[in-house]
């Protein structure tokens, strides 16, 4: 055994050990949130009853990750009736949405913290036949557990970043010991297939499926969406619609200059600007009320069904992906400060013109997929930005053109769900 996965062992059993009796105790006395700490120390209260079928547990950390699961589940249903899949989840809201996905051979669960009692609980519980983690999620207790089990591991629709290779290798003695017991990787591009390499993979397990979130978006694709939203929010097929996704601090100032300057030529713009994180919405709205910008927030206009300013406040979770349908232009935000920038692709499936800063350090291959079909334009500064929205709104034939030729990009990449699948069923079938 590997002496840096002892230490691991050692130190990740000292801290559940030195907060398991606080996390118990606020569990007793508040009441709350049972179901996820019993759950994700191992303990399921309900059985798994045993198939003759073929068990998958597949793991998502959050809300992304389990849409995109949503869609390869869809494929391995599809393609093999012997078949059920337990889906596990770390966050309440990524079990929200695990829940929803309605099929009689699907369970949802939280997933066990990696602490290698409650892991070996729920593989014990659970008893799967293979173990597939989605992005990549490298849980050392998890992993090691599998291959003492010899059930199968293949990681899938896998993404790493330069700053995860970095801070891999900082550990790498461990990080390569456990890598190298996974069975599959099945990586979204050529860069994540030399990345995953870098930190030990062997490269004959390496495949390239393409980025699973194309099925996603593809199927997101709602065309009644836009009409109703503009029959609530009254807003005319004539009017400009300025689209500001996930907005992160310090962005929201430019966001709003750039808007107030083109109100003078447009002043029947509407602006919409959702933050990356609601939490931060008073901190928005004293900037709005100081800017002396009315408003309204996204909660309400859904609740009267009715708008009342120019400039929405959307409040809301899940509900940012709908109002890209109904935008003239779109800016995805945490790219004009040093946030890495969002996923471009949200609003392109809806064939809309999308702008974004030069922090795209998350999704330069989404990005990459835009500027390769010229649908994807990049702005330096809050000028930059005014100046875009405006050239879009003189020349509609041309954001027209660059909307269509969005559309058409993400169009082109679709099928990567089909092939993470067919790696999960490869890797299954090798092991049996």
């Amino acid at each position: 055994m590997n002496i840096y996965y002892i230490i691991y062992l050692i130190f990740s059993s000292f801290i559940v050990a030195c907060l398991l009796p606080f996390i118990l105790l606020c569990v007793f006395l508040t009441g709350r949130y049972k179901k996820l700490v019993f759950e994700r120390l191992g303990y399921y209260s309900h059985k798994f009853s045993p198939s003759k079928k073929y068990r998958v547990w597949m793991h998502a950390v959050s809300v992304g990750e389990v849409n995109v699961a949503k869609s390869i589940i869809e494929e391995l249903f599809d393609a093999h009736e012997n078949l059920d899949i337990v889906l596990s989840t770390t966050t309440p809201k990524g079990y929200e949405v695990a829940r929803k996905i309605i099929h009689p051979r699907l369970q949802c669960i939280y997933s066990p913290i990696d602490f290698i009692v409650s892991v070996r609980m729920a593989f014990h519980r659970i008893q799967p036949d293979i173990l597939v983690l989605l992005e990549t999620e490298i849980w050392p207790n998890w992993i090691f557990t599998a291959r003492a089990l010899e059930i199968p591991i293949a990681i899938i629709n896998g993404r790493i970043s330069k700053k995860t290779v970095s801070g891999y290798q900082k550990v790498s003695s461990l990080v390569s010991f456990i890598v190298q017991k996974i069975d599959a990787f099945s990586m979204i591009s050529p860069d994540d297939a030399k990345r995953i390499c870098q930190i030990g993979a062997i490269p004959e397990k390496v495949s390239i499926s393409g980025n699973a979130k194309f099925d996603l978006l593809n199927k997101s694709f709602n065309p009644q969406l836009p009409i109703q939203l503009r029959a609530f929010l009254n807003i005319h097929s004539t009017d400009f619609v300025f689209v500001a996704g996930s907005t992160r601090t310090g962005e929201e100032k430019m966001v709003l200059s750039a808007y107030q300057s083109f109100l003078k030529k447009y002043p029947r713009a509407l602006c919409i600007i959702a933050p990356r994180h609601i939490e931060r919405i008073s901190t928005i709205t004293n900037l709005l009320k100081k800017l002396y910008l009315n408003y309204d927030l996204y909660s309400h206009c859904k609740l009267s069904q009715s708008r009342n300013a120019q400039l929405i406040l959307v409040d809301t979770i899940g509900d940012l992906a709908g109002l890209y349908s109904i935008a003239s232009a779109v800016f995805c935000g945490g790219s004009l400060v040093p946030q890495g920038g969002q996923n471009v692709l949200e609003p392109a499936v809806w064939e809309k013109p999308v702008i974004y800063g030069p922090y795209m350090d998350d999704f330069l291959w989404a990005k990459e997929v835009l500027e390769s079909a010229s649908a994807g334009i990049m702005v330096n500064n809050e000028s930059e930005l005014f100046e875009t929205i405006q050239s879009l709104a003189n020349n509609k034939e041309k954001a027209i053109q660059i909307g269509q030729n969005a559309r058409s990009a993400v169009l082109k990449k679709a099928g990567a769900a089909k092939k993470h699948a067919n790696i999960i069923l490869n890797t299954l079938v090798k092991a049996s």
